[in-house]
């Protein structure tokens, strides 16, 4: 089947501009290679994008599956409030851009996120399927990062699997993001730990079991939006790699691209000094083994 580019690039335009907030897209961690019959091989160098642990840099096409949303987060673009152009593409538009895309060597691999529209399930429904299909109809062998709330069925074909919290602190998404709650937001990384421990012991005893997300998966936090330290953000990281066995945490300046009571009135992002420091707090206990309490502490809350 043949994208019609004019028909869809309204689409394209919206829902890939609505996913430039989210930074957790690194594909490091997945050796997926090509097989006999199969397209895509995340072995290979790529164009631009993400990096891979070794140094890589692999092309990725990055859209959301939809900007509609039934939650209405105060940070968020995709908020239902907001009053933005709102787009949604179908599976069959998602997995015909993939492959297009991959034929013009534009890219080497999928990252999408989505609203929730409906509900949770309902939309991951819709994402697993664009992962079944580019995996087993296209016998598409790129890299796969899924946004998610995990199905089981999503770790089979993604490489990659993600959930955010968002806001590090309780009462920071209390505030901006009334119907959430942390232990909603840490639920899925549980599962996804589990289920990646369960396949990797299936693995001993069966040579031929499938991969269970192979990169593992990972998480982000708005930094600067409601007043937390930089004690809090790096101990709930260390939380999360402690507890979730997480392959990395991202850390997202805020910036003030929305207008509401309850966001700080700021004029400027976030320096970009503090997710610099973060980002070097964060390296201090994934390769080093520091606890978050010898990096930052309570006497000296901020690490700049």
């Amino acid at each position: 089947m043949t994208i019609n580019f004019d028909r869809i690039q309204g689409k394209l335009n919206i829902l890939a501009d609505a996913a430039k907030y989210d930074v957790s897209c690194s594909s490091s961690g997945s050796n997926r290679k090509n097989q006999g019959g199969s397209l895509g091989n995340l072995s290979t160098s790529g164009i631009c994008h993400s990096f891979t642990e070794d140094g890589r840099c692999v092309s990725l096409l990055k859209i959301l599956f939809t900007n509609h949303c039934i939650y209405d987060c105060s940070y968020c673009t995709s908020r239902r409030s907001h009053d933005t152009p709102r787009a949604a593409f179908t599976v069959e538009e998602v997995v015909d851009l993939t492959m297009q895309f991959y034929r013009r060597n534009y890219i080497e691999g999928l990252f999408l996120s989505s609203g929730i529209f409906k509900s949770a399930d309902y939309t991951m429904e819709r994402l697993v399927e664009v992962a079944r299909r580019l995996r087993e109809e296209e016998r598409f062998g790129g890299y796969i990062h899924l946004k998610t709330i995990p199905l089981r069925q999503a770790g089979l074909y993604a490489d990659r699997l993600s959930a955010n919290i968002e806001i590090p602190t309780i009462s920071g998404l209390k505030l901006l993001a009334p119907e959430k709650t942390h232990d909603q937001l840490k639920a899925p990384m549980q599962t996804v730990k589990d289920e990646i421990v369960a396949f990797k012991d299936s693995k001993k005893h069966h040579k031929k079991a499938p991969k269970f997300v192979p990169a593992r998966q990972t998480s982000q936090m708005i930094v600067g939006a409601t007043g937390e330290t930089d004690l809090q953000v790096v101990s709930l990281a260390s939380h999360f790699y402690q507890k979730y066995d997480l392959r990395r945490v991202y850390y997202s300046g805020y910036a003030p691209v929305l207008a509401d009571k309850n966001l700080p009135a700021i004029s400027t992002p976030v320096p970009m000094v503090r997710e610099n420091r973060l980002y070097q707090a964060d390296w201090l206990m994934r390769f080093y083994g520091f606890l978050a309490h010898e990096i930052v502490t309570p006497d000296e809350p901020f690490w700049t």
